[in-house]
């Protein structure tokens, strides 16, 4: 459970960190954007308007406490929530912005507790299952992770979280236990190389991870199954120390053509109320087209993982910890 207990941290020293570096903010400093490398779609990035500069870091683990002082807005992937407090946060205050968003973000939201007013979900991709030369295999949905002819040869992602509720929606704690034993291992950074070097016949990553190489290679096959798909977001939010409000005119432009339909093709959907999507579908090609709009009823089946309370985040430890697969004798 290394990334619980990074973050874990992250929100201990987050908050007392931003408050007492918040008097060092130069109030000429041109407002800054603060983004992980590789987080923040590169089309979004290069739309950011002056006088904002955008500051790529490391990644979030690596984050310091005078890394998120010196910034009036932070865009991470929405499994780093756990590590920031409300308190050391301020309210987004924009409901320009927020009376636009679709069901699934008001339900990120509802879910946040105190956090559902300083979080801004920018952009959704859902989590697929990725494979090859197999297009038989692809009607199985989730329970294909279990096949045996998948047993060891399934990479599933670097998140316990995640995996525990994919197992939830396959049947629980059997289905945990049952998955771990198919795993190769725990990378949806690297899924595809391990995928394409043959290692691996089942990958589980977010769309906008594979999306080109779907386009680029017509042996593989993602897989959106209609019982649906953790979401993985895209989120905004403002440091207590910020003195800048969030930059709405960017925010909206990532949200309208042309954009948003970019964004779009490299698997990013915006999280609005919108009959414009329509259009981003058609930009897509057919067998792409599903994974970020499939049908209706599918897409309201996708569900979002909100931040843990401590208590939660223990059990869940535990949980991991009970859930190891026995190594083999001998």
């Amino acid at each position: 459970m290394g990334p619980i207990s990074r973050r874990h941290v992250l929100q201990m020293i987050g908050a007392t960190g931003t408050v007492l570096l918040a008097g060092c903010r130069s109030t000429t400093a041109a407002p800054t954007l603060l983004a992980p490398a590789g987080v923040l779609p590169k089309p979004w990035a290069d739309a950011l308007p002056k006088p904002w500069r955008l500051k790529l870091a490391p990644a979030q683990q690596d984050w310091t406490p005078e890394d998120q002082a010196r910034a009036d807005v932070l865009v991470m992937g929405d499994g780093w929530l756990e590590a920031h407090s409300a308190g050391a946060l301020q309210p987004i205050a924009s409901e320009l912005l927020l009376s636009q968003l679709d069901g699934q973000a008001k339900v990120l939201l509802a879910n946040l507790g105190a956090l559902q007013d300083r979080v801004l979900p920018l952009a959704v991709s859902p989590w697929v299952m990725l494979l090859r030369d197999d297009p038989a295999k692809t009607q199985q949905g989730w329970p294909l992770l279990l096949d045996s002819s998948m047993a060891g040869r399934v990479v599933l992602p670097a998140s316990p979280r995640l995996v525990m509720s994919l197992a939830d929606h396959l049947g629980g704690a059997q289905a945990l236990h049952a998955l771990r034993r198919q795993a190769l291992t725990y990378d949806d950074r690297q899924a595809t190389n391990w995928l394409l070097k043959g290692e691996a016949k089942v990958v589980v990553l977010p769309l906008s991870r594979c999306i080109a190489l779907l386009g680029r290679d017509p042996r593989l096959r993602a897989v959106l199954p209609d019982s649906g798909a953790p979401l993985h977001w895209n989120v905004l939010l403002r440091p207590k120390a910020s003195r800048e409000p969030v930059p709405h005119s960017w925010v909206e432009q990532g949200w309208r053509d042309p954009l948003r339909r970019r964004l779009a093709q490299l698997g990013w959907r915006a999280p609005i109320s919108s009959s414009q999507l329509t259009a981003d579908q058609n930009a897509l090609s057919a067998r792409v087209r599903p994974l970020l709009f499939p049908s209706a009823d599918t897409w309201s089946r996708c569900w979002s993982l909100p931040p843990l309370l401590p208590y939660d985040q223990s059990a869940l430890k535990d949980r991991w910890r009970d859930s190891a697969p026995e190594p083999p004798p001998g």
